[in-house]
């Protein structure tokens, strides 16, 4: 495929328009290409064996297993959307069959993340597969999001003061968005999800909505309102997820205006989200961004791009296919931040989809 680009190149048969468009076709396959041959013999992604010494606050195992299965949905996600079907396969057999993740520990719940991918991806193979053990491993997915729902609606992924069932901390913005999101599939597959457990997360998730576009990082920085992860440029890498979440669900908080401002929001300070790419430590660049908000919120700026339609698409696709194509490693994988080996697969599988949306 590169081969060809550049013989187009030199020939001036194609247009700037064609040249990127095979671009990403190519990056995407090379993409896709990473994830199958990454794929672990049982169907996964990931084991947890290689380590920096410096990643993430975890335990042994429920983290590794929250880890795994969440990256695995998504790599299954991303082999639907372009058409494999070999690797795609034995991922859902993975899920089915062994895609249960636990809670860590009182004070962690990165279980969550797994909970919500599961849940969507397997919500999004139903539109096309009847097999009846999705709809009962994304009902069980379901259920867990019910147990470990914040107390006050959405969620989060630490409860670092009481370690109650219910976890006694707010929810955070990012991760109710992408469970809203998730549950929007859901509903859409006809699995039967709690209205009221829809209207708490979507009423959390307005309230941290700020007039200025922004979202708190989670509901109890509202008392640290000059908390820089707060201020636009800090909440960069949320306002996309969190902005499509609420239009998905028709929420008030959520008219044109306010989706071009969070677009406006994303274009004007896009460096901020790149400063914080590859860095060692979450939160430790400016405005507190951390490393793994930026495929994430590329991902859900795509689909909330799709959901708007084609005007808007030929507004921001530029911003967000350049903001993934040029970081895209020679072993043909994304990543942003460094997580045992979960980061290459979990940041391909967004990178792939995102870019699939930008063409």
């Amino acid at each position: 495929m590169r081969i060809a680009v550049l013989l187009l190149l030199v020939s001036g048969c194609a247009s700037q328009s064609e040249l990127r468009q095979r671009a990403i076709a190519d990056a995407v396959d090379r993409g896709v290409a990473y994830i199958v041959r990454s794929q672990n013999a049982d169907g996964s992604w990931g084991t947890g064996l290689e380590t920096r010494g410096l990643e993430i606050y975890s335990m042994v195992p429920g983290s590794h297993d929250a880890y795994r299965v969440a990256t695995t949905a998504l790599c299954v996600m991303a082999l639907r959307e372009a058409g494999e079907t070999a690797a795609h396969d034995r991922g859902v057999e993975y899920l089915v069959n062994h895609g249960e993740a636990r809670r860590d520990q009182g004070d962690m719940l990165y279980n969550i993340w797994a909970h919500v991918y599961v849940l969507q991806a397997m919500a999004e193979e139903m539109r096309t597969n009847h097999d009846e053990r999705l709809a009962t491993a994304a009902r069980w997915h379901l259920e867990r999001l019910s147990r470990y729902e914040a107390y006050a609606g959405g969620w989060n992924y630490y409860d670092f003061s009481f370690h109650t069932q219910l976890p006694s901390g707010g929810a955070t913005s990012f991760g109710t968005a992408a469970a809203l999101i998730a549950l929007w599939e859901a509903r859409q597959a006809g699995i039967d999800v709690p209205q009221k457990l829809i209207d708490r997360a979507v009423r959390r998730l307005g309230e941290m909505r700020m007039a200025n576009g922004a979202y708190l990082y989670d509901d109890e920085r509202k008392y640290r309102p000059l908390l820089p992860a707060n201020y636009p440029r800090g909440s960069v890498g949320r306002t996309q997820p969190c902005n499509y979440a609420l239009l998905l669900w028709n929420d008030r908080h959520l008219g044109s205006k306010e989706v071009q401002q969070g677009l406006d929001l994303f274009r004007n300070e896009h460096q901020y989200l790149e400063m914080g790419r590859k860095r060692p430590y979450p939160h430790d660049s400016w405005y507190q961004t951390a490393p793994y908000y930026y495929y994430f919120d590329h991902y859900y700026a795509a689909r909330l791009l799709e959901k708007l339609g084609e005007s808007k698409k030929r507004e921001f696709a530029d911003v967000i296919v350049d903001g993934v194509l040029p970081h895209q490693e020679e072993d043909g994988s994304w990543w942003d931040y460094a997580m045992w080996d979960y980061h290459k697969p979990y940041g391909t599988a967004f990178a792939v989809m995102t870019l699939m949306r930008c063409r």
